[in-house]
């Protein structure tokens, strides 16, 4: 970990400024059920990585779910009562839903934060959902630079991601602090020189910045 102060902050966004529900995207279409979370969770979690590692559109992304979930062969695994046919607007709603809110306290810390050094997010995300979060995700104002898996066609954690991220800063990577809520993504961030910390918490996170002489 650094010992000096860091001249540039990145933060990742689901469950550190954002928190993120998973399953709610079953939950919304209305079919989950112990059965279907098994069922699909690995093709969902295939078709997702390639949308929020740029190769498809949305358009395309709502299509490949509407081939899983629409296959002539799922309606025996939807809930009675419920439809048998899922439309785009339908497989939105279900992504959107995945969205929760605001992680407390971080909206302050950013706006505190943001006043004395420069700040980024790199996240692992798409289009439907980065577009949602700028509409109603207030933190992200104070947040200018946006490192997407989407936009920079890889995810964490491969260091790909985070080497292009460097690249584009023009930083030493010593010099970036990066929060992140899951391990291997800190750990991938170390190994490219990221001064990497795991967020626990906005306490936590406050105690750290104050020790690097940033709050």
């Amino acid at each position: 970990m650094a010992s000096s102060r860091p001249t540039f902050v990145i933060f990742d966004l689901g469950n550190v400024l954002v928190h993120i529900h998973p399953e709610a995207f079953l939950r919304t279409l209305g079919i989950d059920t112990p059965e279907n979370r098994r069922y699909y969770q690995k093709s969902v979690i295939n078709i997702v990585r390639a949308y929020e590692c740029g190769e498809e559109s949305t358009e395309q992304f709502l299509g490949r779910l509407g081939g899983l979930f629409n296959a002539p062969d799922a309606a025996q695994r939807h809930i009675r009562g419920h439809r048998r046919v899922f439309s785009h607007d339908d497989f939105r709603r279900a992504m959107l839903s995945i969205i929760g809110q605001p992680v407390v306290g971080m909206e302050e810390l950013v706006r505190n934060l943001g006043a004395r050094v420069p700040l980024g997010l790199l996240s692992n995300t798409n289009p439907l959902h980065f577009d949602a979060c700028m509409d109603d995700l207030a933190v992200l104002q104070f947040i200018p630079s946006h490192f997407l898996s989407y936009r920079l066609r890889s995810l964490k954690p491969e260091t790909k991601i985070f080497e292009k991220a460097i690249e584009l800063l023009q930083l030493d990577p010593g010099d970036v602090f990066y929060i992140d809520d899951l391990h291997e993504n800190v750990e991938a961030a170390r190994r490219v020189g990221l001064n990497g910390s795991l967020f626990v918490g906005e306490q936590e996170l406050k105690q750290r910045l104050s020790d690097l002489g940033l709050i």
